[in-house]
């Protein structure tokens, strides 16, 4: 079999960017398995009041997410991470050999940009970074990144990608978190964090609309109903976001979906709430218009509970039901997924299954053209050492922001079911591990073809694919990779190629 070596080590003193760098010697070689997607048929219906272990996976989960936070940046300060130094801003390269200027894999995806978290703050304290959403102006289609990180959120102008233009950040509500989700309904950015008291930070978006220069901003209003929250979910259509795993105080709903009323943006109204199956992670809440006539026209939230797949009828914000409640064979840590545009078809993916099975990514396939009775149809393996975290679908192509494999395109073929990886960009060179560095969450709607990517250790990647390439990709078959640690670093740029892939 012939391999084809994609690695160019390119030397120190040809960095554009000053400083040294000194590397460890190569890894073994890694071996990566051919992808693959298995029947697997192992869902059944969850009872309600069965044994729940999410809280205390979670607990945990989050007490090592904080440890290694503070290990990032006590280690920083120290100078004892150099595989953790920072990047400085980048422009524009393409995909060439399986590299990114050298040091990062790819896959048919390209560099429009890059902007550092020090960029992103403006010299401020960032910590890491998290969460990452979108907006574009109706009025002039500008296209706007919206990050969060360890202190705030910040804004950054992404329609020229090649030249991204900061425009500033709005300071966290309470104290800094780790934790930031961010949504957007009528250009208002609805902002929550794990930071005891911060309820929901509103902000107008509009007010980014030919702006230039740092500014730092304040909310435009606030919903102080609710202390700290996991996550935010936005259904544009229907006006209302769903703020779930509200703990510590506040009307939490028990963890569950805490709807809040919209349509007059800046004045956010609470709605109802339900908390019958306990602590709600993640979700997506749709106006439906699948398969199944009994619900055709109502509003369906597929919630990520933990430890189930859980179905809600959100229709009637004051009286919202169970519609099911579903768990599998691999369940750790049901984290979060998206469904198909046609809403045949869930992407789920579990936080836990990773570190408690084989440390392989896993992506769960599950046919919901029965609301009532989802069943887990396939398995998609991809081979991969690393955890998932968040995806989003377009069309017929999933986006998976991966942890330290970056973000992973994978094509969806609903008939098989199967996923077929098509394009990669690896956001975490010096490695590929179940850890939790790397990109945290990915936003592909932008109609130009941007995507934005939010890496927590360095910052906010632009980028674009390459359809044609993507459209003639293939499912790769067995494939090698090896790496090697920096050692010593005045700045990531100086160092010479840290992955060789065969």
């Amino acid at each position: 079999k012939l391999f084809v070596l994609l690695a160019v080590l390119v030397a120190a003193e040809a960095r554009a960017s000053p400083g040294s760098c000194k590397v460890g010697e190569w890894s073994d070689w890694q071996v990566r398995t051919a992808p693959y997607t298995a029947e697997d048929h192992s869902s059944f219906p969850s009872p309600q009041g069965g044994l729940d272990n999410g809280a205390d996976i979670r607990g945990l989960m989050m007490g090592v997410k904080e440890n290694l936070g503070q290990y990032r940046q006590n280690c920083r300060e120290h100078g004892t991470c150099p595989e953790l130094v920072r990047k400085n801003d980048e422009g524009e390269f393409a995909c060439v050999g399986g590299e990114i200027n050298g040091n990062l894999p790819c896959s048919n995806i390209d560099q429009r940009s890059f902007v550092s978290l020090a960029s992103l703050t403006d010299g401020a304290p960032a910590g890491d970074g998290n969460d990452i959403w979108g907006w574009t102006d109706p009025v002039n289609g500008d296209e706007y990144a919206i990050m969060g990180y360890l202190q705030g959120t910040a804004f950054v102008r992404v329609t020229d990608p090649v030249n991204p233009v900061v425009l500033g950040r709005l300071p966290t509500y309470t104290s800094s978190s780790s934790w930031r989700d961010i949504k957007v309904v009528n250009d208002h950015a609805y902002i929550v964090s794990e930071a005891s008291g911060h309820g929901v930070q509103v902000f107008d978006l509009t007010q980014l609309r030919g702006a230039s220069g740092y500014t730092v901003y304040t909310e435009t209003a606030h919903y102080g109903s609710l202390s700290n929250c996991h996550n935010i979910i936005s259904n544009e259509d229907s006006e209302f976001v769903y703020a779930v795993g509200c703990t510590g105080g506040g009307n939490g709903c028990s963890g569950g979906l805490h709807a809040i009323d919209v349509s007059d943006p800046a004045n956010p109204t609470f709605a109802g709430c339900y908390g019958g199956d306990g602590y709600v992670h993640d979700a997506q809440c749709v106006n439906y218009g699948g398969p199944d006539a009994d619900y055709v026209g109502r509003e369906i939230c597929y919630c990520y509970n933990e430890d189930t797949f859980t179905i809600v009828d959100a229709t009637n914000k004051a009286s919202m039901s169970m519609i099911s409640r579903t768990g599998y064979g691999n369940a750790r840590y049901t984290h979060q997924g998206w469904v198909t545009e046609d809403q045949r078809l869930v992407l789920l993916d579990d936080e836990q299954d990773e570190q408690s099975i084989d440390g392989v990514q896993r992506t769960y396939l599950w046919d919901v053209s029965d609301l009532d009775n989802p069943t887990l149809d396939a398995t998609y393996n991809s081979g991969l050492q690393s955890i998932d975290h968040n995806q989003y679908i377009i069309g017929d192509l999933t986006y998976q922001a991966n942890y330290e494999t970056g973000l992973r395109i994978l094509r969806i073929d609903q008939a098989a079911p199967s996923l077929t990886e098509v394009a990669y960009f690896d956001v975490f060179p010096s490695r590929d591990s179940d850890n939790f560095n790397g990109a945290w969450s990915v936003y592909p709607y932008f109609s130009s073809g941007n995507i934005i990517i939010s890496s927590i250790d360095y910052g906010l990647y632009v980028v674009t694919a390459n359809v044609a390439a993507m459209d003639a990709a293939t499912s790769p078959v067995t494939e090698k990779t090896r790496f090697r640690k920096i050692l010593q670093a005045d700045s990531i740029d100086a160092c010479p190629a840290l992955f060789e892939h065969q």
